[in-house]
């Protein structure tokens, strides 16, 4: 299930070996309280209504390898009670489940420790959240339809779900990035408001370099869909600190911030 979309998957094409690469290295700030802010703009039932959801983060080392520790906090929205029960349904029984993944040397999530663990609290979340709810209720129906996904989950579903909100922050980690009029070609996947997965593609280029960060910028477009993403991206740590991305299909559109800081800079 995709609450805020899907994330990126990004398969770089082939390009001719003419811009300088920039190689971006995965180093992210060990022992260090981060903020990781998720936003969402879009138009529901005609009135433009904001969903936002806040993460606490800390990498640790772990071999040759890292350990991320998240926990969702909190999650808010001003959009019509309705519309946000699905959005309530889907997160509410992660609030304050801290979870491990482990990273490889290049930022790939390779696991969660002890995922049975925080799988069966998210599980008792869920059935605490029903319980709360008279039965035939829209918050009811909707609590019961996230639930009915969940459980129809693999082990590897279950995975990539709770992974899915932090896989953007590690999208150029390990890799490099070219710094080159002509851009790097990008197919990759649409998703919300959609309602499907569209396939889109197009060229991401590097847009400016300031100290330690590049500023790219992404156009795709697909099935009548227009994507455009910028990221600010550490040539330090290798994470996505910044992520704005509009995505427009006719007279439907998102726009969907993503901010990473540290702890005390983000009160």
């Amino acid at each position: 299930m995709r609450i805020w979309g899907m994330a990126a998957l990004c398969i770089i094409l082939a390009q001719p070996a003419a811009a300088e690469k920039v190689a971006i290295p995965f180093v992210p700030p060990v022992g260090r309280d981060l903020v990781y802010r998720i936003e969402q703009d879009r138009t529901v039932d005609g009135q433009k209504s904001r969903f936002s959801a806040t993460r606490r983060l800390r990498f640790e080392r772990a071999g040759e390898g890292y350990v991320l520790r998240a926990t969702l906090r909190k999650i808010d929205s001003d959009a019509p009670s309705a519309a946000t029960e699905s959005f309530r349904a889907a997160l509410t029984p992660l609030i304050d489940v801290e979870m491990a993944f482990r990273l490889d040397a290049r930022g790939r999530i390779i696991a969660l420790d002890d995922i049975d663990n925080v799988w069966a609290v998210v599980s008792q979340g869920q059935e605490r959240m029903l319980e709360g709810f008279d039965p035939g209720s829209p918050r009811h129906r909707a609590a019961s339809a996230v639930k009915a996904l969940f459980t129809g989950l693999s082990a590897e579903g279950r995975l990539a779900l709770l992974a899915g909100e932090y896989l953007p922050l590690f999208l150029f980690a390990g890799g490099d990035v070219e710094d080159g009029a002509a851009g790097r070609g990008v197919r990759t996947m649409a998703g919300s408001p959609l309602g499907r997965p569209v396939n889109v593609e197009g060229v991401l280029r590097m847009e400016d370099r300031q100290g330690e960060k590049v500023l790219l910028e992404e156009r795709l477009a697909g099935d009548g869909v227009q994507v455009a993403v910028r990221y600010g991206l550490s040539t330090r740590s290798g994470l996505v600190e910044e992520q704005t991305r509009e995505l427009t299909l006719g007279p439907r559109a998102l726009t969907e911030t993503r901010d990473l800081r540290e702890a005390e800079v983000a009160r």
